[in-house]
């Protein structure tokens, strides 16, 4: 089954690529249909997640999977959330993204979180829809640690470890992030 993934995050990108390596499902990246960006509008991670998928699916006459994905920081009162991506503005990078959220717990105590991933399936055919959904809690440490994954990862300790997601290798990081939940939600679902 050839699905398109509305993605053009290159990380996220190689993450699904893994995580769906083993399935009968073929991702194709957008990027083979359109450059252009998708404007992320809705209120939260299933309008979005869906937002991506439906104009992937209009866009290539094919399924589509779209993914919102965010980090929740408790006493941030659930910020960055839905605007992780852009959460130091709409041209900020990791490391400011990063650096601003440190900068916003810097008088805190209390710093837990969690990253939360939603995966939408729309086919524009038959307008069949499915969500899924995944959740990994953690807590923000004080400095970055790490040199793999990307976004987040190198400031997100995982619950119950003394690692966070940056300094772990890949294949284990890839057995407990939220994403691999809501997408092994989605391979089931969709099999």
């Amino acid at each position: 089954m050839k699905i398109v993934l509305a993605s053009k995050n290159s990380g996220k990108i190689k993450e699904f690529n893994f995580l769906f390596k083993n399935t009968n499902i073929e991702l194709i990246p957008i990027s083979e249909f359109t450059q252009e960006d998708i404007d992320e509008t809705g209120k939260s991670y299933e309008e979005n997640a869906f937002i991506k998928a439906e104009f992937a699916s209009r866009l290539s006459g094919l399924p589509a999977i779209g993914d919102d994905s965010g980090l929740e920081v408790l006493a941030l009162d659930g910020q960055p959330g839905i605007y992780s991506a852009r959460y130091a503005g709409k041209r900020a990078n990791d490391e400011m993204n990063n650096q601003k959220l440190l900068d916003a717990l810097s008088e805190k105590e209390e710093r837990g979180a969690k990253f939360i991933s939603v995966l939408s399936f729309f086919d524009f055919k038959n307008k069949k829809s499915i969500y899924t959904f995944g959740e990994l809690h953690g807590n923000i440490v004080y400095m970055p640690r790490g040199n793999e994954g990307f976004g987040y990862d190198p400031i997100f300790q995982i619950k119950n470890s003394k690692l966070t997601l940056a300094e772990m290798p890949k294949n284990k990081r890839m057995e407990i992030s939220h994403r691999t939940v809501s997408s092994n939600k989605m391979i089931n679902l969709l099999s």
